[in-house]
This record gives C-alpha cells, sequence and structure tokens, in this order.
C-alpha cells in the first residue's frame, strides 16, 4: 500500500507539474506565468497544488478571488477565459434587434495587485480585447467608476450608439472583500445581474473557450502604448449626465420635491461625515448630494479615506459593515459635532448608516432592514402615494417584514423574492411590465435601489 500511494502522489503531481507548465505557456502575463514556472523548477508541489488544485468557478457573481496566478485566482488568463465564454454567449444566446450589432460595457474599479501587474483596470482590457475580437463592440467605461454606473450603462448606452442593441455589461470589482481580492461581476442584457440558468449557460461556454483566441500579450503591450485612447470618454461624460439627470427627474422633482421641502421646514438639518472607504464613490457621491439639493455644507468627506486606494490602509476589511470599519468617520463626526455618517462601499453600490444622539453621544449603526424600512417608508410617503398605478415594494425573502406590514395598512403590495440582488431587480422588472409602479426595493445586506434608475443594488440614489 505505502508503494502504491507512493506512486499515486508521484503520478499526481507529475499530472499537477504538467498542468502548470501547460498554463504558464498560453498566460498572457509574464509575470504570473514565471511564478508558476519557477515554482515548477523548484519542485514546489504544494505551493503549486494550491494554485492549481481546482478552478475558479463561474456562477450569478460572475468571479471573485485572490489576484494570483493559476485557474483558482484572479489572472489575465482566468479573465480573459471568462470574456471568450461570455462572449459565445452573448453571440449564440441573446437577441439582436433587427439589423442591429452587439455592444457590451465595461467598468473598472481600482484594485490591483503590483506584485503580478494584476488590476481592475486590466482584466477590464483584456475583456475588451476579447470582446471586440469576438464582433462586439465594446465601450470601456473611463476611470474608476461605481458599479450601479455599469447596471444603468447596460439599460441605456443604446440611447447614445443607436445601431447597436446591448447584449450585456461587466463590472470588475471586488466590491467589499478583502484587499487581495478581484471580482468580474456579469449584466445580463435587461440591466440586472445574471442569475439560473443564464450563469451555467455561460459558465459551459467559458468551458468551451480556454484556450485564448489570439496573442493577447502582443496585444495588452499594444494597448500600454495608447494611454485613454481604448476608453469610452466621451460615452462615459454622457452616460454620467443621464444617470444624474435621471435621479433629477425621478426621485426629486415633482412630488418628491413638493413633500421633501414641506418636511424642510419642520426639522433641524443634520450634518454628515460622508466616507468611501477607500473606494470609487467620493466625485460620484459629491455630485449626488448636489442634485438632491444638499449643500457642500451639508457634508464633510473622511481625508483619509476620500480617494480611491487598492490598499485600505485605514481599514482591516472594506466593508461599512465590519465592527471599526466606521471609527475614522464616527471620530471626525464627534470633532466637528456631526449627527450622521453616510458609507459607501468601495464599488457604491451600498450604503450604511451611522447616528450620534444628540443627547447621549451614543453612536447607533442601522442594520439594512432598519435603513430599508426607514427608506421604504420615505419613498412611499413622498412618492408612492401620489402614484397613479398600483405600488410595490420588493425585498428577500430573509429581509425584516416591516414594509409588508406597512403596505397592508397603507395600500401598497410587498413582493417578497429569493436572496439576492439578481432576482430582486429581475422581479421589479417584472412587476412594472405587469402594470405596477415598483418605488422601492432591498436587501438586509445594506443594498437599496430606489426608483427605477437602475435595476439593481445602489448606494447612490439612497443617500438622498
Amino acid at each position: 500500500l505505502k508503494i502504491l500511494s507512493h506512486f499515486t502522489v508521484e503520478g499526481m503531481s507529475k499530472e499537477l507539474i504538467e498542468t502548470a507548465k501547460e498554463w504558464a505557456s498560453i498566460d498572457p502575463n509574464h509575470l504570473t506565468a514565471n511564478h508558476v514556472l519557477r515554482l515548477v523548477a523548484e519542485n514546489k508541489i504544494e505551493e503549486i497544488k494550491k494554485l492549481f488544485n481546482g478552478r475558479i468557478g463561474f456562477g450569478t457573481a460572475g468571479l471573485r478571488a485572490k489576484m494570483e496566478p493559476g485557474p483558482l485566482g484572479m489572472n489575465d488568463l482566468t479573465v480573459l477565459q471568462a470574456s471568450q465564454g461570455l462572449a459565445e454567449y452573448c453571440r449564440k444566446h441573446i437577441p439582436i434587434d433587427g439589423g442591429k450589432k452587439p455592444m457590451i460595457v465595461v467598468g473598472y474599479d481600482h484594485r490591483a495587485n503590483a506584485n503580478f501587474n494584476l488590476s481592475s483596470k486590466r482584466f477590464a482590457v483584456v475583456t475588451k480585447l476579447a470582446m471586440e475580437h469576438a464582433g462586439i463592440k465594446c465601450i470601456l467605461l473611463d476611470g474608476y467608476v461605481p458599479t450601479p454606473l455599469v447596471a444603468f450603462s447596460v439599460e441605456h448606452l443604446c440611447e447614445i450608439h443607436t445601431d447597436y442593441t446591448v447584449v450585456a455589461g461587466v463590472m470588475v470589482t471586488a466590491s467589499h472583500n478583502p484587499k487581495q481580492d478581484a471580482g468580474y461581476k456579469v449584466y445580463y442584457c435587461d440591466g440586472c445581474q445574471i442569475r439560473s440558468p443564464i450563469d451555467a449557460g455561460i459558465a459551459d461556454c467559458i468551458g468551451r473557450n480556454l484556450k485564448p483566441w489570439f496573442d493577447y500579450a502582443a496585444a495588452l503591450k499594444q494597448c500600454e502604448n495608447l494611454n485613454g485612447a481604448l476608453t469610452g470618454k466621451l460615452e462615459t461624460g454622457q452616460l454620467c449626465d443621464m444617470y444624474y439627470a435621471a435621479i433629477g427627474s425621478k426621485l426629486v422633482k415633482g412630488r418628491y420635491e413638493a413633500t421633501s421641502k414641506e418636511f424642510d421646514e419642520k426639522w433641524k438639518e443634520p450634518k454628515v461625515v460622508y466616507t468611501a472607504m477607500h473606494g470609487v464613490g467620493t466625485p460620484y457621491a459629491k455630485r449626488a448630494f448636489a442634485i438632491f439639493g444638499f449643500p457642500n455644507t451639508f457634508y464633510h468627506v473622511v481625508p483619509a479615506q476620500e480617494n480611491p486606494d487598492p490598499e485600505f490602509p485605514t481599514v482591516s476589511f472594506p466593508n461599512p459593515e465590519e465592527k471599526g470599519a466606521l471609527d475614522m468617520a464616527m471620530e471626525i463626526a464627534e470633532e466637528k459635532g456631526f449627527d450622521l455618517i453616510f458609507a459607501n462601499d468601495p464599488d457604491a453600490d451600498r450604503l450604511a448608516v451611522a447616528e450620534r444622539s444628540r443627547k447621549t453621544g451614543e453612536w447607533t449603526s442601522f442594520t439594512g432592514d432598519q435603513i430599508g424600512t426607514l427608506l421604504g417608508k420615505w419613498m412611499w410617503d413622498s412618492y408612492g402615494k401620489f402614484s397613479e398605478k398600483p405600488v410595490a415594494m420588493c425585498a428577500s425573502t430573509v429581509s425584516s417584514k416591516m414594509l409588508s406590514f406597512i403596505g397592508e395598512k397603507d395600500g401598497f403590495r410587498m413582493e417578497e423574492t429569493l436572496t439576492g440582488f439578481k432576482w430582486i431587480g429581475s422581479r421589479a422588472q417584472s412587476l412594472r411590465k405587469e402594470g405596477s409602479d415598483v418605488i422601492f426595493a432591498y436587501e438586509e445586506a445594506i443594498g437599496f435601489s430606489c426608483g427605477d434608475v437602475v435595476s439593481d443594488k445602489d448606494g447612490l440614489t439612497a443617500l438622498g
């Protein structure tokens, strides 16, 4: 048995080494490829096992893993394989309006691993290369963008490029996950996150397209010399304007605006400390505050957390729900005598809120259910009551039932869905097609969707 075990282990090791060498031979990133070859040359079997003992799975969340070499990590090769598979799926399974051509929109955050030259931006460029090789026009949004903007763009980019049909969207982000991670989030052509069985279909296409279609290494080298020519600066500006115009027309004007003014007369305006948690949110949040009519004096941004930083130096875990994540914001609020903290997670699709008691000085960090109930009631009082359509809201089945009780009393429908915004967003769309006015949706994990600006959670529209 010992002899048999020895040969079995040795055979597995040889197979693993061959797999690693084959991987390195098609990896377009020389740093990750050379790292793998160095492990092979030094016969570091255990380290090779950690990188090659399986493959990163593609599901409704897309891809998410540590930035490192091998099929279990987020790297140039796994991203190009996913992009090739997604491109094939889009070409074969998503209908195109008559005479139009397919198009995809891609955005990215600030995640990076300098040791291996891996980053969200590089993954986004790889995605663009794969899509355009497959004959799908790709608009790569310019600069770091919040996740909600990509979801919005999937539904509205065709208003700019009228000869095209948007077949999908990709946001390269790890959201609030640890700094070592990167992610690849896919939106379906309807602007909602992919859900079953779409994810299985894409995964199947990925499995059939693991070999690079062309020399990505050479193409990436050429891209380094193009500077900003790769990105759609014009489209990015237009989409941002359209996004904030939608917020203004759907969440500020009309009845909402009138109710807001009436409410303003009765309250003492609080002061807010805002943090982007070292993410992309600050410039987008500032513009959102302006659209909602809040002056610069209304809020103060945490300076040390204002700008995108892939190291997330002031937080151990970049999730505003985590204990201690809001400590710096609380300190500043106490120094300035401010009452509230608004915190976006790093890709600005979620919103955390904390309040300081004016009497005791004690802080309360609200749960997602508490924020959701407050936002839902506000949307009903300031907008839903005046709707000419039957009003509905959506929430995941694990969320609080408080809005359901309010709805029974006040006269709006509360619809429960499976857990996750992929189901919440798609159900909200279905209800709208059936004639309902879906004014709010949320999940308990501080994800909120106010109005119908986007079909996904949005930490920016929730600010107002």
